[in-house]
């Protein structure tokens, strides 16, 4: 007996073992595209790094300057207390430069912060006083009035009718060294000051006051 194959059947069944093959070694994803993810967030995580170490570097480097600042060039201070009045009043705000007193800068009528001479102050405690008398003058307390090297001074900068009196009589007649500064508050009745203690040297004067920043409703120079 003739046997006829289905030549379509044949194909069919082919195809099936075919399929059948290729389904049993399913393809695997590209280990190319896994690898340049990786890459990419490391390189990712390397720039936040280096971004972050950029900044903190950014502000180290301000912060020194700041100090040097502080410490050499510029200096925020406080007023406390009345002996200035009325040309500075308790808790204003002042900035005080510290260049010039290194080059002869301090000149009579000048706004200094010096260290105090008061013995119940600590040594870090700083006073805001008037520059009076210079290196070399002699300068006198007479009268209700100052004199320097025996010429009365002029000193439009106080309230009207203050008086100067002498507290300490070692210090009413003073003739100052190379080094030496003679300070006074300008509320004569309310300050110790060189007529107190003495002469300020010149290494205790911290520097000039620049301006008054604070209260902004008397901003400006002083």
């Amino acid at each position: 007996m003739a046997v006829v194959l289905d030549k379509d059947n044949h194909h069919s069944h082919d195809n099936t073992k075919d399929e059948s093959r290729t389904n049993a070694y399913p393809s695997v994803a590209n280990p190319t595209n896994k690898t340049d993810s990786e890459a990419d967030y490391r390189a990712k995580a390397d720039a936040q790094r280096k971004n972050f170490f950029s900044w903190l570097r950014f502000i180290a480097l301000w912060l020194v300057i700041g100090l040097l600042i502080s410490q050499f060039v510029l200096q925020r201070n406080t007023v406390f207390g009345d002996s200035m009045l009325p040309t500075l009043y308790s808790r204003d705000e002042l900035l005080v430069e510290k260049i010039s007193r290194h080059f002869g800068g301090i000149a009579r009528g000048d706004i200094v912060t010096c260290r105090s001479y008061l013995s119940h102050q600590g040594p870090d405690t700083y006073i805001v006083k008037r520059v009076i008398g210079l290196p070399h003058e002699t300068v006198e307390i007479r009268e209700g009035h100052v004199y320097i090297d025996g010429e009365l001074l002029p000193e439009d900068y106080l309230a009207e009718n203050v008086v100067t009196r002498p507290i300490v009589d070692d210090f009413r007649k003073v003739k100052l060294a190379a080094d030496e500064y003679y300070v006074l508050g300008d509320n004569r009745s309310q300050s110790q000051d060189s007529r107190y203690f003495g002469p300020v040297n010149k290494k205790d004067i911290m520097g000039e006051v620049l301006i008054r920043f604070y209260p902004f409703s008397r901003f400006g120079r002083p």
